[in-house]
């Protein structure tokens, strides 16, 4: 076991675990936001208010939504140029712990059941960028840049991000950090109403997650390292979508103490420090008294065992879900239905004016259960009608024995939500 302690911007204290002779530190987010905060006052309060959004927003979405996702593959040798096998297996690894579909879910101690649930997000592969590189190892460090950062810039021997306000972006690398290889970090939501335009304009080139090529795989591509199943792509997930570590990061204080901090999530148990990389079951850090649990090992926001983690919290899922639908919800696709009163941006009809006997309807971006299309004539007598569900939201409609003129489209969407379009047939 060796600590490092970072002075200035990074003045928090790391672990490291020797695996396979190797001295691995697992999460460097929280020390990342204190850096950022420290160019930028009011960042780390901004991501700690959260939980309090999270509070005051209802969750609607029955369906599943899809993050769209960007993967740089930033290499300096052949071994670090990691096949599509690893990619692929690492989203999923990402999908099946985010829909709880993942075997070890089994695992989980019966007094926690109650207050862990499917966080309903999955992933979806857009691109794969491949880029060599003549640094051998994006480090973490102290002082006023990060340059572990330059992962994320071109002209800086990495790769630029994609898209980053509508695609995660997930860089891997040769991770390191002072005294060892760090497994990985994220940037926290963007967009926060502090932040000011610093956090959309250099927030947008730096927004994802950096992932340490060690550690990146999953089940069917196990990472370079045996000791990984590919759930620290899962962890830093969970801090770009807005979580906190479990025990809060105060250095191993408890209710009551000095400095105490929680994560800001209700459901998860206190918890006065990180695991130690273990699956300590019996280990209960802080007393809560009355009702109190032990230490959630299971966690995927704790420093345990990837052998030992496999769940969200409902707590954290609706902050997940609070974030997705404020500060990333661009994100997303479909965006959930609820958030909108108005869907006309959502459904195309086209085209309009139309003379090849075919008329369009398309619904886009929308988390739905079943629709129905209308038309009417001039006369507000319905012509056409038929369902179409979100297996199929593309609907090609046959308008060659219609008369010409003006029509009425009406789309129905969830028996509540109506757009109405006029279109003309030549």
């Amino acid at each position: 076991m060796k600590s490092i302690i970072y002075s200035l911007f990074f003045a928090a204290l790391f672990f490291g675990y020797n695996l396979s002779a190797q001295n691995y530190v697992p999460c460097a987010s929280h020390q990342y936001l204190k850096y950022l905060d420290a160019k930028n006052p009011g960042m780390e309060q901004a991501v700690k208010d959260l939980s309090e959004q999270a509070k005051n927003f209802k969750r609607t979405r029955a369906g599943v939504i899809t993050i769209p996702v960007v993967v740089h593959i930033v290499y300096y040798n052949a071994a670090q140029n990691l096949s599509d096998n690893y990619i692929n297996a690492q989203i999923d690894m990402l999908n099946k712990s985010y829909l709880r579909q993942n075997s070890d879910t089994t695992n989980l101690r019966t007094e926690f059941a109650s207050r862990v649930g499917k966080a309903n997000i999955q992933f979806m592969l857009v691109d794969v960028k491949r880029v060599q590189t003549t640094v051998n190892g994006f480090e973490m460090t102290n002082g006023q840049n990060n340059t572990a950062d330059a992962v994320k810039y071109t002209n800086a021997g990495g790769s630029n991000a994609v898209d980053p306000a509508r695609r995660l972006n997930i860089w891997v690398c040769n991770l390191t950090i002072q005294g060892g290889e760090l497994l990985g970090y994220a940037y926290p939501p963007a967009g926060l109403a502090n932040w000011g335009n610093w956090g959309m304009q250099i927030g947008d080139a730096l927004d994802g997650v950096v992932i340490d090529y060690m550690a990146f795989g999953g089940t069917s591509q196990k990472p370079k390292n045996a000791s990984f199943q590919g759930k620290t792509a899962v962890h830093e997930v969970g801090h770009y979508l807005g979580l906190r570590h479990i025990w809060g990061d105060d250095n191993g204080a408890c209710h009551g103490q000095q400095g105490f901090e929680d994560d800001g999530i209700a459901d998860t148990p206190e918890q006065g420090d990180q695991s130690n990389f273990n699956c300590n079951k019996n280990a209960n850090s802080c007393n809560e008294g009355a009702g109190d649990m032990k230490d959630m090992v299971e966690n995927y926001m704790d420093y345990s065992s990837e052998t030992c983690q496999n769940s969200f919290t409902l707590g954290q899922i609706a902050l997940m879900e609070s974030v997705l639908s404020n500060q990333r919800q661009l994100l997303k696709i479909p965006t959930s239905i609820a958030s909108y009163d108005d869907i006309s941006s959502n459904v195309i009809v086209y085209p309009n004016p139309t003379n090849n006997g075919i008329l369009n309807v398309s619904i886009i971006n929308l988390d739905y259960q079943n629709a129905s299309i209308s038309i009417y004539n001039a006369f507000g007598q319905m012509v056409k009608t038929m369902e179409i569900n979100q297996n199929n939201s593309n609907e090609n409609i046959d308008v060659s024995g219609f008369a010409k003129g003006f029509y009425v489209v009406k789309t129905n969407v969830d028996g509540k939500y109506i757009n109405t379009q006029k279109v003309l047939i030549q």
